[in-house]
């Protein structure tokens, strides 16, 4: 990938490595847009980098994945790569019995939710007349809370 002249959307850009990540690829003089369901980490990444966009969006629900699909189309027909570095990673008590929601929790945000938002590439071009596709990129980027117990990401 080329690291300027890009259109970027990366989700879960709003705290973290994701806020690092669109803040070094915002300042090579990419236009960069964030993601992430806490719109006060939202606010305050693009407050601090004028020219930064961003779009709230739940990577786990399928209907906020269509409607930030669909005004990614619209407001960025440039749109040429596509950063999914949302995800979560609970602690789970490996001894105890199966927490079936907290493993269907895992499983939607960080598989099924960027399976869903990788449609994105495929669809974009043609809608928006781009002849090139989209470049995707996965990003693993967990960190731990404050004392080590849990991992989480915007």
């Amino acid at each position: 990938m080329k690291l300027t002249g890009n259109t970027i959307f990366i989700t879960g850009g709003g705290s973290g490595i994701g806020r690092a990540l669109a803040e070094a690829l915002h300042q090579r003089g990419n236009k960069v847009i964030i993601s992430g369901r806490r719109k006060a980490n939202l606010a305050a990444t693009i407050e601090a980098n004028p020219g930064m966009d961003s779009i709230e969006l739940d990577i786990a629900d399928p209907a906020s994945i269509r409607r930030v699909s669909a005004e990614l189309i619209s407001r960025y027909p440039k749109l040429n790569v596509l950063i999914n570095n949302a995800g979560i990673m609970q602690v789970d008590d490996v001894a105890g019995y199966v927490d079936d929601e907290l493993i269907s929790s895992t499983i939607t945000t960080n598989l099924i939710g960027p399976i869903r938002l990788y449609r994105l590439p495929y669809r974009a071009p043609e809608e928006a007349g781009i002849s090139r596709g989209v470049e995707c990129l996965l990003c693993s980027g967990l960190r731990t809370d404050g004392d080590g117990s849990g991992v989480l990401l915007d």
